[in-house]
């Protein structure tokens, strides 16, 4: 009897909160809060619009950058938020280093800057003389979408035998 009140109970609880007051985007309730449906005055704006005048604002009020030169000067990014990575040098250029890693990760592009630390077997070194093929231990902050290298310690590949 207890299994029969406890899946009555479960079944109409369900029920009460699946309708939802303001029904879906498609079939608007009669009692959702929009202006359009209930012939109200309207602001003009958007909800979608607020948020990021929010943020913007949010960042002019706090003082955050938001270009990198000025959060490189700044020194947004910093070591002790770095996240730590190794890999072999797969291709680089003069901006930007990829690394392959083991097993199945998948290869890493990492932004080079003029303030990356590079190091090529305890020397200090270039981008581009770090030979494909290297070992790198990288110490690397996520800026916005990019992946910013603050330090690439490179050991030279062994030859093969």
């Amino acid at each position: 009897m207890k299994k029969l009140i406890i899946a009555a109970v479960l079944c109409l609880g369900t029920t009460a909160f699946a309708q939802e007051p303001t029904g879906t985007p498609e079939n608007p309730a009669p009692s959702a809060p929009s202006s359009r449906q209930h012939g109200r005055r309207s602001t003009g704006i958007e909800a979608q619009q607020v948020g990021p005048a929010i943020g913007d604002a949010a960042k002019s009020v706090v003082g955050a950058q938001t270009s990198k030169e000025a959060a490189a000067q700044t020194g947004v990014w910093k070591e002790k938020y770095a996240f730590d990575m190794e890999g072999t040098v797969k291709a680089k250029d003069k901006d930007d280093i990829t690394l392959a890693r083991k097993d199945t990760l998948p290869e890493v592009k990492l932004e080079v800057r003029d303030k990356t630390k590079v190091t090529l077997d305890d020397q200090p070194a270039k981008v581009s003389d770090l030979p494909e093929g290297a070992n790198v231990r990288a110490k690397f902050q996520l800026e916005g979408d990019d992946s910013v290298a603050l330090e690439l310690k490179a050991t030279s590949p062994k030859p093969k035998k």
